[in-house]
């Protein structure tokens, strides 16, 4: 699981910005929000332009640090991103990562520094209490002493490393490293790792709707698709029809009353976005942590609480979400701990944002609309036991 993150000279963020997951409070209902002794399901709100989408942008820059199609993948979608990486206030030349991950128990910090989406500055490993290395692109300086006494990468030539490719990377590509070794662990967990919205968002709702129909019905779950639209309220039924030269298509099913019609030209926005993320709250078991920006800006509000519900089902995969709706502020659903507020300098959760003892009984929504956590603007202030 990620442990804590932290960002900053990137984009909107030029002061270091956390989100820390260690946080956790003594509450005693919906213990399924949390996991291993982290938060495990999150949900932020933030005004507009504090830098939301950008956090999900940053979270998943580590995408880029390991081999395979999903690092080519986020680093070309970085790259259209790219004259904005360089936070533009500051002097720094380089936007600079932290990532605290805890995998069966052990604690993993992961550093680096970037001029730009592709171009290194700084990078360190390290497991535990042990500096596996570290590594200055530009003045060459490093530490790779314990890197070289383990078995499995001394014989990795270290003189191919350079700026373009991380020390990570490199490692994973071309060290015989057994399927339960730390960094393997570490691998397929950044692989599991997905921004819905920062990975898709050049394509139109039609054709990111149109991919995932498409795994959905070579994945023969059209019947689980419309069952799972149901239980959204959407009242609909499903057939796919075989186009000549096309293969299947899906059809909306009108039964013996009308023909039925193509299932993308007709559809709602709102039920194409439900269908944007029915893979990631049903198929998608393999995900390790999601976060998924402004995931209910299609949906009345009593479909988006339907979702929350089904993404607190997945216990394997790390969520967090961010919205303005506050109809999900709510202990029904989550913890004053799950609960995050969002500024431009720092990320804080319900239950820090406020003297009050936080209990079950409160109404978080009627707090946060009645100005009860406003203490924000002034800092943090003692809380009352």
């Amino acid at each position: 699981m990620l442990k804590k993150f932290t960002v900053s000279n990137y984009r909107s963020f030029e002061k270091p910005i956390t989100l820390d997951f260690t946080n956790v409070g003594d509450y005693d209902f919906n213990e399924e929000c949390i996991k291993e002794g982290l938060i495990n399901k999150a949900v932020i709100y933030g005004k507009n332009a504090v830098g939301k989408t950008n956090l999900g942008y940053a979270i998943v820059d580590v995408m880029t640090m390991i081999p395979g199609r999903i690092s080519d993948v986020t680093l070309r979608q970085a790259r259209t991103k790219a004259p904005g990486f360089i936070n533009a206030k500051s002097n720094e030349q380089v936007a600079k990562f932290e990532y605290v991950f805890q995998l069966d128990s052990k604690e993993i910090v992961y550093n680096y520094e970037k001029y730009a989406v592709d171009k290194l500055h700084y990078e360190s490993l390290k497991i535990g209490s042990e500096l596996l290395y570290e590594l200055n692109f530009s003045t060459e300086k490093s530490d790779f002493s314990n890197f070289q006494k383990n078995p499995k990468l001394a014989s990795l030539n270290l003189d191919k490393l350079d700026e373009r490719i991380s020390v990570l990377k490199y490692i994973l590509s071309n060290a015989n490293l057994n399927k339960t070794a730390t960094l393997k662990k570490l691998e397929r967990f950044i692989e599991g790792m997905r921004s819905p919205d920062s990975v898709s968002e050049q394509m139109s709702l039609d054709s990111r709707a149109i991919e995932h129909i498409d795994y959905i019905i070579k994945a023969d779950r059209v019947a689980d698709l419309e069952d799972f639209l149901q239980k959204m309220d959407v009242d609909i039924k499903l057939k796919t029809v075989a186009i000549p030269g096309k293969g299947k298509t899906l059809y909306i099913d009108y039964g013996v009353k009308r023909e039925p019609l193509p299932f993308v030209e007709y559809a709602s926005s709102g039920t194409l976005s439900l269908v944007e993320l029915y893979p990631y709250a049903k198929i998608f078991t393999t995900a390790t942590f999601m976060y998924m920006d402004e995931f209910d800006a299609s949906f009345h509000f009593g479909v988006a609480k339907l979702m929350l519900e089904q993404f607190k089902k997945n216990s394997k995969c790390q969520t967090v979400i961010t919205t303005h709706n506050t109809d999900l502020m709510s202990n029904k659903y989550l913890r004053p701990d799950c609960y995050l507020l969002m500024f431009p300098d720092k990320i804080i959760s319900l239950m820090n944002a406020t003297r009050r003892k936080l209990r079950e009984g409160h109404d978080l929504e009627i707090l946060y609309q009645s100005g009860g956590f406003d203490i924000l603007a002034n800092g943090i202030g003692e809380k009352h036991e």
